[in-house]
């Protein structure tokens, strides 16, 4: 004890973001060091590493840890698919309700069922299915939607039959059709933590057909940012202490077990991947294997492209009913004015904490700028933003503490497209997820969450 106090006090002493990685290992019991592993980074002029000891190769940890989690002997589901499983009660007259705005008059509905296609292969419309985290931008991909489409779901509900009625990708599928052609949803917006077994976004031909999918994904400390600076308007969320001022309840509540969907920190590793505890290299393989899948990955800084070049052109979106384009983000109206930091005046040591805790995110985020970024040149896109070859994980903290970090092996460690086999998820267990989700039985799903049977937002480790 006496020694470990010690080393504490000289990692005090020596460089205070070092206290994140410290402050991480002692309150979560061990650190998770993903983006760690891409690089061995030295605080410049500090004389000592940041993250003390070896760390392993990050391709051949990750793939180990993925194919061992199988207990292939014994037909056990692997570790990162054990999941609460509990069929929820259905009501026996479960049927389709109209979401809010949509086709809300019986004149609005009887001049779409006149127009409206009955199949998507007599159609050159395309359904979009987005994947809404919560705090990335897809309010705003929902309001461009609802401009321009009969019917979008800000959130589709399981228990108004939107959306999450079978893990059988081919039933979901045609459910989602089926919702167009008689109720006009073109835009059907999932917004829960997705069980690992659900299929989304889905993998056959089959169950693809006329749908088109996406996700947006935020710097993972902007989103935290958004977060913190909306539970400032919340008095009970609204608490201080003396940590510096900022609201700390969020940082903290993990350790007191008080846990929820929409408050976790990592919330886009969690909710691709259904981690309902500690987030492990499984949980961030399987976030990215799902990332894989989607037609389009939409990141902050390739947003605008995305809607201009891509997604207003799919379905011919020009003026919406008022005349006015949505799709050109120099004619769409914008909010300049500079809002606070709710971080801002906070202890830089618990600043560091946070990013350090964040590193899932991190690792998840750089994945997701590189699919962008080659998945609009697929397209066509000329003009896409320049990927930032920074990891994201180290500029922040150079942006949040004011301390210069040095990449020993720079080139390896950038996030360039000849390094994309160093964010890759193992392909093996890509391939066992793929056959999973194409394989599930009709079975509705048990998901937390508004709008589900199951409601609530509470997760516990129990269920």
């Amino acid at each position: 004890m006496a020694a470990t106090a010690a080393a504490n006090k000289s990692l005090w002493s020596k460089v205070s973001i070092s206290i994140a990685s410290l402050l991480i290992g002692i309150c979560l019991g061990a650190q998770f060091n993903i983006i760690g592993s891409l690089m061995n980074a030295n605080l410049e002029g500090k004389g000592a590493p940041y993250l003390d000891g070896g760390i392993p190769d990050y391709k051949a940890e990750q793939r180990e840890k993925s194919l061992v989690s199988t207990d292939n002997n014994n037909g056990k589901q692997p570790s990162y698919l054990n999941w609460q499983d509990t069929s929820p009660e259905v009501p026996s007259n479960w049927s389709f309700v109209n979401p809010q705005y949509c086709l809300s008059c019986d004149s609005c509905h009887q001049k779409w069922l006149q127009i409206a296609p009955t199949s998507m292969k007599n159609t050159t419309k395309k359904i979009i299915v987005h994947y809404h985290m919560q705090h990335n931008a897809g309010t705003n991909f929902f309001a461009l939607a609802h401009a321009y489409t009969p019917c979008a779901t800000r959130a589709c509900w399981q228990i108004h039959k939107h959306c999450l009625i079978s893990y059988n990708e081919e039933v979901e599928a045609e459910n989602i059709r089926r919702n167009y052609y008689q109720h006009g949803v073109q835009y059907v917006s999932y917004e829960n933590m997705l069980p690992p077994r659900f299929p989304l976004p889905f993998v056959s031909e089959s169950a693809r057909e006329g749908l088109f999918f996406t996700t947006i994904m935020r710097d993972p400390m902007k989103r935290l940012v958004t977060w913190l600076r909306k539970i400032q308007k919340v008095p009970q969320l609204n608490k201080k202490n003396e940590m510096g001022g900022a609201p700390p309840d969020f940082f903290w509540s993990e350790l007191e077990g008080n846990r929820g969907v929409y408050k976790r920190e990592n919330l886009n590793v969690r909710w691709l991947s259904g981690a309902l505890d500690d987030v492990t290299p499984d949980h961030v393989n399987i976030a990215k294997c799902r990332l894989q899948l989607f037609d389009l990955v939409i990141v902050d800084t390739t947003y605008d492209v995305a809607v201009e070049e891509v997604i207003c052109p799919l379905n011919n979106w020009q003026l919406d009913e008022l005349g006015r384009s949505r799709c050109n983000a120099a004619a769409v109206p914008r909010n300049d004015i500079k809002k606070p930091n709710p971080l801002n005046g906070t202890d830089s040591h618990f600043v560091g904490a946070w990013i350090e805790r964040l590193r899932p995110s991190f690792e998840l985020y750089d994945y997701a700028r590189i699919l962008s970024y080659l998945q609009l040149k697929h397209r066509g896109v000329k003009n896409v933003p320049k990927l930032s070859e920074i990891p994201s994980y180290i500029d922040t903290l150079e942006r949040y503490t004011d301390t210069p970090i040095k990449l020993n092996s720079p080139e390896e460690s950038l996030v360039k497209l000849k390094n994309i086999d160093r964010f890759h998820p193992p392909k093996e267990l890509c391939d066992s997820l793929t056959k999973l989700w194409v394989s599930n039985a009709d079975e509705v799903p048990y998901v937390n969450g508004i709008g589900t049977f199951a409601g609530g937002r509470v997760w516990t480790s129990n269920g």
